[in-house]
């Protein structure tokens, strides 16, 4: 049995280049400890902002990565230390400390995907970046990012925003990133005459991966905000080791677009693996999702966990 601690963090840290700490809670209770039957790995979780941190067992950990969902998937289907075939798992087997990233709309009511904008999701990223950074550097480990979707738009943008702390990473690993959206995914614009921010356009994606029962008009528009933005900025900030899966059929992605850009700014620290998930179990199949061994074959699984593995270390 091991110590589950849940710390409450309250709102933006103060930091320093050269020493940098978390403002905690400084209320009657600064944790609740409790025992739970979960052996290896020391969880640390904000019930408040949903993200957690799980420390890898390993004796000599090799580095902090940290974890983002895409557009209205669920942040627990990016894996967690006991469900086998997920990313989370993958990392923290093979001594990756992982922090898991929630953005808004993506926990709770459905409320909070209604009204979202990028600077929300700009600010949740940046915040939980922040908590990351400082684990990071307390125990003198590289800080890797992976992202999924929407999870590595928010990232890719927010390296070339101007922020107290510089968001830097050592390498990043990308799933079907919303970088080079084809223009027939940006159709759902076309109902903006009949719907308001608010309106919540059902989703097609399988429904155990879904965060919300559809994604609003609101969060669409931020997300081509943000994919504009990247764009003008020309990835100028972006050409760390990087590499990207991207299954041929994405509905969402065109891998055309995605080299045109590669190429156009010059990212010669990217490479691109393009995989199949005509083995995934899931129902409907989503050519999108890659995100854990039910959405590819077990063999495109062991494939992207090998190439992970050897581009980390």
């Amino acid at each position: 049995m091991m110590s589950v601690m849940r710390y409450n963090f309250l709102g933006l840290f103060a930091f320093s280049l050269f020493n940098s700490c978390l403002t905690f809670n400084q209320g009657n209770n600064l944790y609740v400890e409790n025992e739970r039957a979960l052996p290896q790995y020391k969880e640390y979780r904000d019930d408040r902002e949903d993200w957690e941190y799980w420390k890898s067992p390993a004796a000599n950990p090799r580095g902090l990565v940290i974890v983002v969902h895409g557009l209205n998937v669920k942040p627990s289907k990016m894996g967690t230390p006991y469900a086998e075939g997920t990313l989370v798992k993958l990392l923290l087997d093979n001594g990756y400390h992982v922090y898991r990233v929630t953005l808004k709309g993506h926990s709770g009511v459905i409320e909070g995907m209604r009204n979202v904008t990028q600077h929300d999701w700009i600010h949740d990223a940046y915040v939980q970046y922040c908590q990351a950074k400082t684990i990071a550097g307390n125990e003198r480990l590289p800080l890797y990012l992976l992202g999924f979707s929407l999870g590595a738009l928010v990232y890719e943008v927010l390296m070339h925003e101007e922020t107290p702390i510089p968001v830097q990473f050592e390498k990043a690993i990308l799933f079907s990133p919303a970088i080079a959206i084809k223009p027939a995914a940006k159709i759902v614009l076309w109902l903006r005459p009949f719907t308001n921010d608010t309106s919540i356009i059902k989703s097609v994606s399988p429904e155990e991966y879904r965060a919300q029962k559809g994604t609003s008009m609101s969060a669409y528009k931020a997300l081509f905000t943000m994919e504009k933005l990247l764009s003008k900025a020309s990835f100028k900030n972006c050409n760390i080791d990087t590499i990207i899966f991207i299954d041929k059929n994405d509905e969402m992605i065109s891998r055309a677009l995605l080299r045109k850009r590669i190429h156009q700014y010059n990212l010669a620290n990217w490479r691109v693996y393009e995989v199949t998930n005509t083995g995934a179990v899931i129902k409907p199949k989503y050519h999108h999702l890659l995100i854990d061994t039910k959405c590819v074959s077990e063999m495109t699984w062991q494939y992207i966990s090998k190439t992970i593995l050897g581009f980390l270390d």
